[in-house]
């Protein structure tokens, strides 16, 4: 045990020297709560604490927020091909993912709040059965979270990237008569109100994480 108070497990590393390494899910069974136990027992791919994947969430919309910063470093005949030659300002269809991806965000992030506080409110006195619904509900925010989000997350880089490709580049994804990824949406959601929105967002997750950390260690 080391001096966290969590259990360590003893290898024999290939060069013969003896290595000691964190147990998490021995510490889970035997030191953790009633909750815990029940996480770690399941076999999901998504088995991390709800604030470890609140932190990961907070990363995903920091990426995000990366969309202004892109769109500043794009050359003029670039930015020019924007709604009003305003990238900042336009809402181009490519941003569309994006949205997405905020709303996916927050969607599941409050998914993974309101399971935590469920817990924190009175564990004790929850069901096995209500803990294993809880647990899905958890599940199913991570999966729509982490691949739903990661996906369109990374759609939404990849186009936004394709402007430093050059305008022939670009022009080959905008055939005549069709809507191009950086014609109107017609949304009225602008590349810098995401991207401040995401920044947000992010720090704010962030924040719950390390709150739900202590709260629930």
């Amino acid at each position: 045990m080391n001096s966290d108070g969590k259990h360590l497990i003893r290898v024999r590393t290939v060069t013969g020297q003896t290595d000691y390494i964190d147990d998490d899910i021995t510490d889970a069974i035997l030191n953790g709560s009633k909750y815990e136990r029940l996480r770690v027992r399941r076999h999901s791919i998504f088995d991390q604490s709800i604030p470890t994947k609140l932190a990961w969430q907070s990363v995903l919309l920091l990426a995000l927020a990366l969309v202004a910063p892109i769109t500043l470093a794009y050359p003029s005949a670039v930015a020019g091909l924007f709604p009003g030659g305003e990238p900042l300002a336009s809402s181009p269809t490519v941003l569309m993912p994006g949205a997405l991806v905020l709303v996916l965000e927050l969607g599941t992030a409050v998914g993974h709040v309101a399971v935590a506080g469920a817990i924190l409110r009175d564990e004790s006195a929850l069901s096995e059965r209500r803990m294993r619904q809880l647990l899905s509900i958890e599940e199913m925010a991570s999966f729509y979270g982490f691949v739903g989000g990661a996906l369109l997350l990374g759609i939404t880089l990849v186009f936004f990237l394709l402007g430093f490709s050059g305008v022939e580049t670009l022009q080959q994804y905008s055939p005549p008569g069709k809507q191009g990824p950086f014609d109107p949406s017609g949304t009225g959601l602008s590349v810098a109100t995401v991207s401040i929105l995401s920044f947000v967002a992010s720090g704010i997750l962030f924040a719950v994480s390390r709150y739900l950390a202590v709260k629930l260690d």
